[in-house]
């Protein structure tokens, strides 16, 4: 059965990097400073941290249920952004795919997500993390139980406040791609 599941979570490495090519750039000038703090005073990613107000009053503990992408456009509806949900037709054998768009205000565009709802957490971040080293820096994305999602590439900073704004680091284990690694950004939400 682990080799199963192993075949799942390679298959899926493919469709999770469609988001990647799309230009991502948070509108305005962004300092990274307003969302994370640096124990060393330096801003390398390994060393930083969501500052804890970033995802104040959002329940951060872990979630053992069954999740599916209804699960993940519900708790971006509860954020009160537009959401249009898009399903990509798949073989059988894959996990389900969907493309979430979400509507934040300041982008010109629906910033596009991909979603991959696979058996379970283990092969939910095992898809993820592969995801992000094959398409290195600028890759981003976050996990929660059996749930994937993809984020467009861009600058570090960028990613780091979205993924602040939008509370997708509250509602899953954010970790980006920079120098041939995959870096969870702590402070948010996070699964043993």
């Amino acid at each position: 059965m682990r080799n199963a599941s192993f075949a799942i979570v390679a298959v899926a490495l493919a469709p999770l990097a469609g988001c990647t090519s799309y230009p991502f750039h948070m509108p305005g000038s962004v300092d990274v400073r307003q969302y994370t703090t640096s124990p060393s005073g330096g801003s390398a990613l390994s060393a930083l941290r969501l500052r804890p107000d970033v995802c104040e009053g959002v329940d951060l503990r872990a979630d053992y249920a069954v999740l599916n992408e209804a699960s993940f456009v519900t708790f971006l509806e509860r954020q009160k952004y537009t959401v249009d949900t898009q399903r990509q037709q798949v073989d059988p054998k894959r996990p389900e795919l969907h493309y979430v768009f979400v509507t934040v205000p300041g982008f010109v565009d629906a910033v596009p997500l991909r979603v991959a709802v696979l058996p379970n957490a283990d092969d939910a971040g095992r898809a993820l993390h592969e995801a992000l080293l094959q398409y290195g820096k600028g890759s981003w994305g976050v996990h929660r139980g059996n749930i994937a999602v993809l984020g467009p590439r861009g600058p570090t900073d960028d990613d780091i406040a979205f993924a602040s704004t939008t509370k997708l680091a509250c509602w899953g284990t954010l970790t980006i791609a920079e120098s041939g690694e995959a870096y969870v950004v702590p402070g948010g939400y996070t699964e043993p």
